[in-house]
C-alpha cells in the first residue's frame, strides 16, 4: 500500500513540475513570437512615418525658397505618395498598436475623443499628421482670401511631430525590451485601472 502511495504522489510531482516547465516554456516561445512581430511592427511604422516627415520637410523647404515649380511639384507628387503609403496602410496600424501595446499606446497613436477637441497638444499623432497635412497643403496652394500659412510655425508643428514620433518609438521599444507586449500589454493596462 505504502509502494502505491508513494508512486501515486511522486507521479503527481513529477506531472506538476512537466507541466509548469512546459508552460514555461511556452509562455517564453509566446514572448519570442511577440517581440518580433513587435519589431516588425516598429521597423515598418518607423520607416513610413520617417519617409513622410523627410520628405514633407523637403516639400516645405522647397515652397518656402521658391524652388522651381517644377522641382516644387515633384517634391509635392513625392510627399503625397508617401501619405498615400501611410493611409493605406493606417487601419492596419492601428490594429497592430492595440493588439501588440495595449489601448493607451493606441491611444496615443490614435484617439477619437481628444482629436475631436482639435487642441494640439492633446491630439493623438495621427492628429497632429492630418493637421500638419491640411497647413502644408494650404501653404503649396493657399485658398482664395485666407492669408498664407506660415512656414515657420508648420516647421514647428513638423518638429513637434518628430519629437511624438521619438517618443512612441521609445515607448515601443521599452514596452518590448520590458516583455510588456501582446496579450502582457492587456494585463499592465488592466491592473492600471
Amino acid at each position: 500500500m505504502t509502494l502505491v502511495l508513494t508512486g501515486l504522489i511522486g507521479g503527481r510531482i513529477t506531472y506538476y513540475y512537466q507541466e509548469r516547465a512546459q508552460r514555461h516554456q511556452q509562455d517564453a516561445k509566446d514572448l519570442e513570437t511577440a517581440r518580433d512581430s513587435a519589431l516588425t511592427f516598429l521597423r515598418e511604422v518607423g520607416d513610413t512615418l520617417e519617409q513622410r516627415r523627410a520628405s514633407s520637410l523637403r516639400c516645405l523647404y522647397a515652397i518656402r525658397d521658391q524652388a522651381p515649380p517644377e522641382e516644387t511639384e515633384q517634391l509635392w507628387q513625392d510627399y503625397l505618395k508617401t501619405v498615400n503609403a501611410w493611409n493605406t496602410k493606417w487601419n492596419l496600424y492601428r490594429a497592430l498598436v492595440l493588439e501588440e501595446f495595449g489601448p493607451d499606446m493606441q491611444k496615443r497613436f490614435y484617439d477619437e475623443q481628444a482629436d475631436a477637441e482639435g487642441v494640439w497638444a492633446k491630439a493623438s499623432l495621427t492628429a497632429k499628421l492630418i493637421i500638419f497635412h491640411n497647413k502644408l497643403s494650404d501653404y503649396h496652394r493657399p485658398p482664395p482670401g485666407k492669408p498664407p500659412e506660415d512656414p515657420k510655425q508648420i516647421e514647428q508643428l513638423h518638429s513637434s511631430i518628430a519629437q511624438d514620433c521619438y517618443s512612441f518609438y521609445f515607448e515601443v521599444i521599452n514596452r518590448i525590451q520590458e516583455g510588456r507586449i501582446g496579450r502582457r500589454s492587456w494585463a499592465t493596462a488592466e491592473q492600471t485601472k
